[in-house]
């Protein structure tokens, strides 16, 4: 036989089983897809196996949703919002259960100021130096605070009161405090916030003597005019209620 015509043969051959092949799968893959089809006429759950499916008509558990909706209130209620007064007034009066001392603890904290506020304020025209104030402020205790202020913490961590600069927007200076001047400090405390505002205040008082011993300052009330005996003693008579 002729080598070309052998070539020719082999050729035609290969393709007819080629061709086999692929119509073979063809045929093959159309019949395994008609068997797995979920979406015909039929019961789309027919060929799932039937351990499967999760029946939850005998749970014992509820689904809560994450979102409460739009008219959800998600605000925090502290002592300062008069919404939390009221509910506390409402709860004391439907129930003996919370007692007498809650109730007098309540209406103690809306008799209580909600800010009060004294002042040093420097006697020199240049007024108090940051490093002046650095060094002041440390040997009373006072820590510089996150938001730029210096505070009294108590032994939980928390702002007992805190000094601000009299000086414009009334922080201090993150560094180069060689170069900082301010006319004075404020030192701010809510009575409101504290559990016990006399004992605070007391404690506070004794930090202005200290600090406006050692920084030569005159010491002011809220109106900023010298603060006198009579007004420190009215303080204290609006924090005992």
């Amino acid at each position: 036989m002729d080598k070309d015509l052998l070539r020719i043969v082999i050729i035609v051959v290969g393709a007819v089983v080629i061709l086999g092949m692929i119509l073979w799968g063809m045929f093959s893959n159309g019949s395994k897809r008609k068997r797995i089809n979920f979406y015909d006429e039929k019961d789309p759950l027919e060929n799932i196996n039937p351990n499967l499916v999760v029946h939850t008509e005998d749970d014992d558990f509820d689904i809560v949703p994450l979102s409460m909706g739009e008219n959800s209130d998600s605000s925090i209620k502290t002592r300062l919002n008069s919404e939390y007064l009221q509910e506390a007034q409402k709860n004391v009066a439907d129930t003996n259960e919370l007692g007498d001392e809650f109730q007098g603890q309540v209406t103690e904290n809306i008799q209580l100021p909600t800010l009060l506020q004294l002042s040093i304020m420097s006697k020199s025209e240049q007024g108090f130096s940051g490093l002046q104030l650095l060094e002041a402020f440390e040997s009373v205790g006072l820590i510089y605070g996150s938001v730029q202020v210096f505070e009294r913490l108590d032994e939980f961590n928390q702002v007992d009161y805190a000094v601000a600069s009299m000086l414009e927007p009334g922080v201090f200076p993150a560094d180069n405090w060689e170069a900082y001047f301010c006319p004075g400090v404020t030192f701010f405390m809510q009575p409101r916030e504290v559990e016990n505002a006399v004992a605070v205040f007391d404690e506070m008082i004794a930090t202005i003597g200290q600090l406006s011993t050692v920084l030569k300052g005159d010491v002011l009330d809220q109106n900023q005019e010298n603060l006198t005996e009579n007004t420190l003693q009215q303080i204290k008579a609006s924090l005992q209620g």
